[in-house]
């Protein structure tokens, strides 16, 4: 019972602290102020993220960028500035417990934009950086990724393993739209869209963990000498295709 009063009146000392910290802070951030003078401000330059009124409302200054600390109005130290175009300050709750409070500027709106440059941007707010950056007309032309042709990124390897025995090649592919993944089997003059009639092997496909990924994985429940042969790994959309073959190659124990 006592150390739960202890609690109580720490949490509140905590919060009086904070108060006090915030009601000094304001006031010597207005008395710092002064009357605005305009002509007095000096011209912000290089700003990534646009321009915002300073902590005293009358020069422009640069905008934080995405990721970069910021002043929350429930914090005590208001120098950090304010967040740039499409950016909020939000307190930070990935902090330990005896760490002090810290606030960054997280983009408003966190999906993938096209730039008219044909680059898929994380969000709007890097779209942003980079237009300030080169400063020639970058803009964003939709809300998603931009049209890309299948791109495999992890292609299937090659397989040699004992008859009877588990195996597994995977293929993940980048594209968007999202591509259309599929396995073909090539050995002399036989071909065969997977997985068929052969009852020893499995396709397994996910898409994730970005919005742009498949993951294509061909199980081979138990090898044998009938799946000697070539595995081609086909993915596509409507902007192209792509393939990655590998082989299997199966040891006969005596």
């Amino acid at each position: 019972m006592a150390m739960h009063r202890s609690l109580i009146a720490y949490t509140w000392c905590f919060l009086i602290s904070i108060f006090l910290l915030n009601a000094i802070f304001g006031q010597e951030n207005n008395t710092q102020c002064g009357v605005c003078d305009e002509s007095a401000c000096q011209p912000p330059r290089d700003c990534l993220a646009g321009l915002v009124k300073d902590s005293c409302n009358c020069c422009y200054e640069c905008g934080k960028k995405e990721g970069e600390r910021c002043g929350h109005e429930s914090l005590p130290f208001q120098g950090l500035g304010r967040c740039g175009e499409n950016l909020q300050c939000i307190l930070r709750n990935d902090l330990e417990d005896n760490d002090p409070p810290d606030a960054i500027c997280e983009c408003d709106l966190e999906r993938f934009v096209c730039g008219s440059d044909g680059k898929t941007y994380d969000n709007i707010c890097q779209l942003t950086e980079a237009r300030y950056s080169r400063r020639n007309g970058l803009r964003a032309v939709s809300s998603e990724p931009c049209k890309t042709p299948p791109r495999i990124v992890q292609w299937p390897e090659n397989v040699r393993n004992i008859s009877g025995r588990y195996a597994i090649m995977s293929c993940e592919v980048k594209a968007w739209p999202v591509a259309n993944v599929s396995w073909e089997y090539n050995k002399g003059h036989t071909f065969a869209k997977l997985p068929g009639n052969n009852t020893r092997i499995v396709i397994q496909t996910r898409h994730g963990p970005n919005i742009d990924e498949t993951t294509s994985w061909l199980l081979f429940l138990r090898l044998t000498r009938e799946e000697i042969g070539t595995y081609t790994c086909r993915a596509e959309n409507a902007v192209g295709s792509a393939i990655s073959s590998a082989t299997v190659q199966v040891i006969e124990l005596s």
